[in-house]
């Protein structure tokens, strides 16, 4: 991946209900209030797929994992090329709500090769700082529950392609638990810091804040 140096790519990875799009927003503010141009991107938001990804239209993911990975790629690469790449080189810091290792991580579940995946995104910048966010299945659920969405579940979302269990509730916890061991996984192996949403969203902000601070302290500081 090539590193781009004009602005900023930091990226929140983790899984549904985790609280990365709230955060994501919280961040965006604190930026803006310190004179930082900032735009937010993510999966599932490019102009050519991003409507027809979001549409909950279960054909798209009963294609099968590869052809799933070849369309969230797709979504993110145009996204890379029009919306991230122009914004990093103008100055801005770009909030990524999910970036590459997120689909990478789905996929690698379902039996796809995560060095297959990762080359789809071979011309992808290197984020200057990736968090990932995290919290227990079972509050993961209660976020589920208590949004009212349980209903919507998808077979996706839920891992029941995957055979777990004809119970969407529990199929999900047990997706989750699998998701959130792959995600630890890749922390740990990335070196990256990972925060729990399970605490006050106060407390969250603010060891949000402590990773990012070093990253754009001379954006903020800097001298017009």
């Amino acid at each position: 991946m090539n590193r781009l140096s004009a602005g900023r790519l930091i990226v929140f990875e983790g899984p549904d209900h985790v609280g990365r799009s709230t955060h994501a927003e919280a961040l965006r503010l604190k930026l803006v209030a310190n004179g930082v141009p900032v735009i937010i991107t993510g999966l599932a938001r490019s102009e050519i797929l991003g409507d027809v990804l979001k549409s909950g239209n279960k054909d798209i993911h009963d294609f099968g994992p590869k052809t799933r990975a070849l369309l969230y790629a797709t979504d993110l690469v145009d996204q890379i090329e029009n919306v991230i790449k122009p914004s990093i080189d103008a100055g801005f810091v770009v909030i990524a709500d999910r970036y590459i290792f997120t689909p990478v991580i789905r996929e690698s579940l379902r039996g796809v090769d995560p060095d297959w995946s990762l080359n789809l995104y071979s011309t992808a910048p290197e984020p200057d700082l990736t968090i990932l966010l995290k919290s227990g299945p079972r509050r993961l659920l209660q976020r589920v529950i208590y949004s009212g969405n349980v209903g919507t579940l998808s077979r996706y979302e839920s891992g029941m392609d995957l055979g777990f269990s004809s119970i969407p509730t529990l199929s999900f916890l047990e997706y989750q638990s699998k998701l959130r061991d792959a995600f630890d996984r890749f922390a740990i192996d990335k070196g990256i810091p990972s925060i729990s949403t399970s605490q006050g969203k106060p407390e969250v902000e603010k060891k949000i804040w402590k990773e990012v601070a070093p990253v754009v302290n001379d954006l903020i500081f800097a001298d017009p």
